[in-house]
């Protein structure tokens, strides 16, 4: 029998912490949700309350997500919508940046349509940049089935914008 040498892994760790199974559970599609239990009508309207009118908005986009709105709410109660599929308002920002008063508290949030099948554990990146200084957060959503309406998210907590 071979020893092991410093840096090598003797097994790979197991799944099971302190008798805790941590596998995640598997991926079920949204055909497969819906296929089961047909003969059971609480589970059938159960379902249904919990994946509502499940539809695609635009059946000839492949995506399964697509961003359609990005937001800015202010706790004054002004609310800025921007559209990141306008490539105008894009360069135009990239020349005029949206500035955010100092110490006015905001938060972020984003409108988006699910299509296809249900998107599991949906995260969104965000960057912010002033002068050389930038920032890079990252949030999970949560998991969102298709629907036709736009589905929104918004941070939780509001953010103060710094002052200097």
């Amino acid at each position: 029998q071979k020893k092991k040498g410093r840096g090598q892994r003797k097994d790979p760790p197991s799944p099971t912490c302190f008798g805790i199974n941590l596998l995640p559970p598997t991926m079920s599609t949204l055909k497969d949700i819906q296929s089961k239990d047909t003969e059971d009508k609480s589970l059938q309207n159960y379902k249904k309350q919990l994946l509502g009118d499940v539809a695609t908005p635009f059946p000839d986009d492949p995506r399964k997500v697509i961003v359609k709105e990005f937001y800015i709410e202010f706790q004054d109660g002004k609310k800025v919508t921007l559209d990141p599929t306008d490539k105008k308002l894009l360069e135009k920002m990239k020349k005029e940046p949206l500035e955010i008063k100092e110490k006015a508290n905001y938060r972020f949030g984003v409108g988006f349509y699910i299509q296809h099948d249900i998107c599991h554990g949906l995260k969104f990146k965000l960057k912010m940049a002033k002068g050389i200084f930038s920032n890079t957060d990252d949030f999970t959503l949560g998991s969102y089935g298709p629907k036709k309406d736009i589905q929104s998210w918004f941070q939780k907590n509001w953010e103060e914008a710094p002052s200097g």
